[in-house]
């Protein structure tokens, strides 16, 4: 009886087990999805739905001010097309970050292969060159627009000194946009030197070595080792810093406040300028759209060239 009985419990228990295993299993997915619930909430609330209700506003004449919106289509989008600001401010985005760009990966290499080679004080030049990008870069926008001052800025008085005139900087209207993208390239290209100097440190020692007792010359070692062998990293950089200086604001508002005129506005100051300056928030929905649908294209044209290039050594 006793045996039976032992037997019986042996088996309930057997059966139980994969119903106790199962149960084990679905707390642990309903934990975890408790767990992330909050997360992926924020995640709605402060990405997902502002995304589409700036899609929403796009189609909308929308001004808080003087309530209710009212339903244009692509009212806004035909706007943009004529709106001479809008145009400008295309052309300088453009301008702006192709030329920041390739400065800021050429300065880069050229600054990391220097730190990279023996020499006293190396480890003091490599915390010097981090200096421009640990300073925020309103602090960066706001001293270098003193530094460009025609009657008292540092820049201009060493010009004077060299040729003998002085430069508006800040108010002509190519000046201000060179000054703008030297001081964007300024403030960026240490970082870009970091990187690089950190894929530098992984390239084989015998490679250069190998190219020395074949008789290459530095600019031939630079030419056929440094640059093949650090594409990767310049291209994800480079894809890295365009679309992240796509949606360049605080330099411009800082230092030009888009002036002159319309010389130095990017489309995020444009963007500011029409949500908040004349609350017009469904033509800035509109400009939005332009941005992100800009930054969509090249963030896909990069990664197509990343997939394409590869180093073996």
């Amino acid at each position: 009886m006793g045996l039976q009985t032992n037997t019986t419990l042996s088996t309930a228990s057997v059966r139980a087990r994969p119903r106790s295993l199962a149960g084990l299993v679905g707390r642990r997915y309903l934990a975890a999805a408790l767990l992330l619930l909050p997360a992926i909430g924020l995640r709605l609330f402060t990405a997902v739905y502002p995304f589409f209700h700036t899609i929403y506003l796009s189609f909308f004449e929308y001004n808080p001010a003087f309530p209710p919106s009212r339903f244009i289509g692509l009212g806004n989008f035909w706007k943009l097309s004529q709106d001479i600001a809008v145009r400008s401010s295309i052309s300088f985005t453009i301008l702006f970050v192709v030329v920041s760009t390739a400065f800021q990966l050429i300065f880069g290499l050229l600054v990391a292969s220097l730190l990279n080679s023996q020499f006293r004080l190396r480890g003091f030049a490599r915390t010097v060159n981090l200096i421009p990008w640990a300073i925020p870069m309103v602090v960066a926008a706001i001293g270098f627009r003193w530094m460009y001052d025609v009657d008292y800025g540092i820049i201009n008085d060493l010009l004077h000194r060299l040729t003998g005139f002085r430069f508006p900087w800040l108010i002509h209207f190519w000046g201000a946009r060179m000054a703008v993208i030297m001081t964007n390239i300024w403030k960026s290209t240490p970082f870009l030197a970091i990187v690089f100097l950190a894929a530098l440190q992984g390239v084989p020692a015998e490679l250069y070595e190998a190219a020395r007792v074949d008789g290459a010359s530095r600019l031939q070692t630079f030419r056929f080792i440094t640059i093949p062998l650090v594409l990767p990293q310049a291209t994800t950089m480079g894809l890295f810093m365009l679309v992240w200086q796509l949606a360049a604001f605080d330099l411009i508002y800082s230092m030009t406040g888009g002036g002159p005129g319309f010389a130095t506005q990017v489309l995020a100051y444009n963007i500011y300028r029409e949500a908040f300056g004349g609350l017009n928030f469904g033509y800035a929905s509109a400009l939005s759209m332009i941005l992100f649908l800009t930054v969509g294209v090249v963030g896909g044209i990069g990664l197509l060239i990343y997939r394409r290039v590869e180093v073996l050594y």
